[in-house]
């Protein structure tokens, strides 16, 4: 009997289904590789999973975590081999350790690093200037979402608590953005809400891609 952390990518296709989906994914995925899983008890009993902060439909990521209890003792290295065997390569497991901590795994991930690379030349010191306002002043910015009552509600947020860090670099004739964004067990910035921050400042976003590269500790280390 066992706990196993895994870091998994979810990229491609699959970046375009939910968490929820996600979930149900790697549960049928155990099923499919043979692992003994362990479940709740009760009437209704589930596979013991847990799930890092989720991440927004539509973007991809090299740094997706879960963590799931076994009622047999498998080294982390087999564990990874049977369920790449069952995924498909747009999702696969890229490293697996046993877990002692006992703290979830949503509480444990503090941060998020992501990478924003845009298909051309921003300009750096003024993109910089604005970082420095929406980490040290703020920008304030209006979250809209319908209530349990299906009643539309307005939520006003200060960038200042929701980002951590904010740097840019122009490499031929292309614009790179690093970010780490705080996650909260109560929120966090949304990567599409910073876009349309940016685009509302007057920044031109032609094409761009976002990909998260890893989620953080509260020392800032990947949580695995």
């Amino acid at each position: 009997m066992c706990k196993i952390i895994c870091k998994y990518s979810k990229t491609g296709y699959l970046k375009y289904i939910s968490h929820l989906d996600v979930l149900r994914f790697i549960q049928r995925s155990v099923k499919r590789a043979g692992i003994n899983a362990k479940y709740s008890e009760g009437f209704n009993p589930h596979m013991k999973t847990s799930f890092g902060y989720p991440l927004s439909l539509g973007i991809e990521s090299i740094g997706e975590y879960f963590e799931l209890e076994l009622n047999e003792n498998i080294e982390p290295g087999l564990f990874k081999e049977k369920m790449n065997s069952v995924m498909p390569k747009e999702m696969q497991i890229i490293k697996a350790e046993y877990s002692n901590d006992t703290d979830s795994l949503m509480k444990r991930c503090a941060y998020a690093r992501y990478l924003i690379n845009i298909e051309s030349n921003i300009d750096e010191n003024k993109l910089n200037e604005y970082f420095d306002e929406m980490l040290t002043v703020g920008a304030i910015y209006i979250r809209q979402k319908k209530n349990k009552k299906n009643k539309l509600v307005s939520k006003e947020l200060n960038t200042k608590e929701l980002l951590h860090y904010l740097k840019v670099e122009n490499i031929s004739n292309k614009t790179k953005i690093m970010t780490v964004f705080k996650t909260q067990e109560t929120g966090s910035m949304k990567v599409e809400e910073f876009i349309k921050l940016l685009s509302e400042k007057g920044f031109e976003l032609d094409y761009y891609t976002i990909i998260k590269i890893d989620a953080l500790d509260e020392e800032m280390n990947p949580i695995l």
